[in-house]
């Protein structure tokens, strides 16, 4: 009876976790490449900074609007 128990199981459980499985993956929106993307609004620049003099000028310059400083690092 345990054997078949086990099968009844298997043959239950399997399915099930693949069917989670695959619906899990999916999104609702569709792919994009990144040509197919908007341009960003105008007015809007990503600055290249190479020292803090520079981060120190352009953070200065836009006082009293909200700023975003990414530090990317390539490790």
């Amino acid at each position: 009876m345990r054997r078949r128990a086990r099968l009844v199981l298997l043959l239950w459980l399997m399915p099930s976790l693949l069917a989670l499985v695959l619906v899990g993956c999916g999104h609702a929106g569709g792919v994009t490449v990144p040509w197919d993307r908007p341009a960003p609004p105008a007015g809007i620049a990503l600055t290249d900074l190479h020292d803090v003099a520079d981060l120190q000028t352009v953070f200065s310059q836009d006082a009293g609007k909200p700023r975003l400083i990414m530090l990317v690092s390539p490790t």
